[in-house]
């Protein structure tokens, strides 16, 4: 147990034998500080303070700060009031409150009667930002939240520097799950950049209610699943990618590489753990301190997803495609003509194709050779064919293959859910596949284990083992699992450079956070302030 962790709960076990003796000395009933609940009351009356302040107790994550400012309004009530003692107040209530209670020398004052005090705009500003924090922390954890777009993943519906407005309510928000948290930090201290939180305490997933489910098409911000571990480096990369491409590497090649990829991936590991990854170390987060990820909800519970060439079918049914839907092109030049920065301006101009990302070769690697990869929606295809310097543009399509290189075109290796060689799937064609449900059940084999193991093991907590070609689940030999929650299927509206579900599977139900309202504020990254940075457009535009 920790020494900060000892310290509150001495703290927390001193009120039963301070407030009593407090109490007395305010004129107050001894017996009053000994009533859960009621001792905080009889508390804002000593201190002279409303008493509602108790209701902002109750609030996870805020009522921490809540018990500081009660301490130091304790303090100020029996006249401790210089700046060492208010500082003792907030860093050692274990030591004021027994020297309060006990010192014969202190007496009950009362509170600062600040309308009888000479103007102090200090004061009035400490004041007033004190309660701002808290009426905004409340506001983001229950209400909304501000987030930013930094990768192109859900380009063109969002774009890489929209600030969103997110509706926490409408899904219901949930409860913090690791209360002990800095106000209006995620998971990283400004500046600093040391944790926003401690781990002391945990507490277990509760949702309020809200007015509405999570729905096919809804673009929606969640905890990114596979987020608990995280490279402090670069926390923009999957760990558990990460473990996979360079368990591919020490491995040679693809064949080797799963004929046993654990152990490929655990040399991985074990170097992380150690030290002696010089690139990166590790850290853990909790459940609601993940990264946050904007995907669109493409298949809800029990629905049974599946690509065909690209083309998404849904119980068997083909979906129509969403708006601004993108896919990668191979897009030749007549005569092998290099585009240089004229062309790549008249065609942001023209058909608003991102010149951020290109010109790259078919790899992906920047190249100002041709043929090229371009990302862009059927009407930038369509438009992309009528110009002038084109010769010809092929889709990007992925082949089954096992070898590194996917296609004819010699794309990246990268192997998708559920990264088992009994599931050949790619990234243009997946599944079928059913999205679990809260109480359905699963037949289980070693085959299909590896679509459920994260969920039986890490999202529902579960212990799982595989022995003797038998699963057991707590001890217990299993052959099918009932589901305890519900899961989504994400994806980003740009397919071809997006990784969503088809690359860490599910979306467990308590991970999700809201879904994006409208944008307040959007920043072209790749223009100036003068020559049209801030895209008027969009602003104060709703997200579909």
């Amino acid at each position: 147990m920790s020494i900060p962790l000892i310290l509150l709960l001495i703290t927390i076990a001193l009120y039963f034998v301070c407030l009593p003796k407090l109490f007395v000395k305010a004129g107050r009933k001894g017996w009053e500080g000994l009533v859960p609940i009621y001792n905080m009351y009889v508390w804002q009356k000593v201190t002279e303070r409303p008493w509602w302040w108790i209701l902002i107790l109750i609030v996870p994550g805020v009522q921490f700060l809540m018990l500081i400012i009660m301490h130091v309004q304790m303090a100020r009530s029996f006249g401790q009031r210089g700046a060492l003692n208010t500082l003792l107040a907030v860093v050692a209530p274990f030591y004021m409150l027994p020297k309060m209670a006990f010192s014969k020398d202190i007496k009950y004052t009362g509170n600062i009667d600040w309308a009888n005090q000479p103007k102090n705009s200090a004061h009035e500003w400490s004041d007033a930002l004190l309660f701002a924090l808290i009426a905004a922390f409340i506001i983001r954890t229950f209400v909304m939240e501000a987030f930013t777009i930094p990768t192109p993943s859900m380009e063109r519906s969002m774009l890489v520097g929209d600030f969103l407005f997110v509706s926490k309510a409408r899904y219901g928000a949930k409860l913090p799950e690791t209360p002990l948290s800095f106000p209006l930090a995620h998971h990283t201290l400004p500046v600093i950049g040391t944790k926003s939180y401690l781990d002391w305490q945990k507490l277990d997933y509760h949702r309020l209610p809200g007015w509405a489910d999570v729905e096919r098409g809804d673009p929606v911000v969640f905890n990114f699943p596979e987020g608990d571990t995280v490279l402090v480096e670069r926390p923009e990369i999957s760990y558990y990618s990460y473990l996979r491409d360079q368990g591919l590497y020490i491995s040679g090649n693809v064949n080797t590489f799963e004929k046993n990829p654990q152990r490929s991936m655990d040399v991985v590991r074990k170097g992380l753990i150690a030290g002696t990854d010089k690139q990166y170390s590790l850290t853990v987060r909790p459940k609601d301190k993940k990264e946050n990820y904007v995907k669109r909800c493409v298949a809800i519970p029990k629905d049974v997803f599946e690509l065909k060439d690209r083309k998404m079918y849904i119980n068997g049914e083909l979906q129509d495609q969403y708006n601004n839907l993108q896919f990668n092109y191979v897009v030749y030049t007549k005569d092998n003509k290099e585009v240089g920065l004229a062309v790549k301006m008249q065609l942001k101009e023209k058909i608003d194709l991102s010149i951020e990302n290109w010109p790259k070769d078919v790899t992906g690697r920047p190249s100002s050779k041709p043929p090229f990869m371009i990302t862009m929606t059927d009407k930038q295809y369509e438009a992309m064919k009528g110009l002038s310097f084109v010769e010809r543009i092929d889709v990007l399509n992925d082949t089954v293959a096992r070898e590194p290189g996917i296609g004819q075109y010699g794309a990246s290796y990268r192997p998708v859910f559920p990264h088992s060689k009994d599931y050949p799937w790619t990234r243009d064609n997946f599944g079928p596949m059913t999205v679990p449900a809260a109480g359905a059940s699963v037949d289980l084999t070693v085959t299909n284990l590896c679509l459920y193991e994260r969920i039986i093991r890490d999202y529902e907590e579960n212990e799982l083992y595989v022995k003797g070609g038998k699963i057991y689940i707590n001890g217990e030999e299993a052959s099918s699992y009932t589901f305890k929650l519900n899961y989504y299927w994400m994806m980003g509206d740009n397919r071809h450079n997006s990784l969503d579900s088809r690359y860490w599977g599910f979306v467990p139900e308590d991970h999700v956070v809201g879904r994006p309202s409208f944008t307040w504020l959007s920043l072209d990254q790749e223009l100036g302030w003068f020559d049209g940075k801030i895209r008027w457009s969009r602003m104060f535009k709703g997200v579909d």
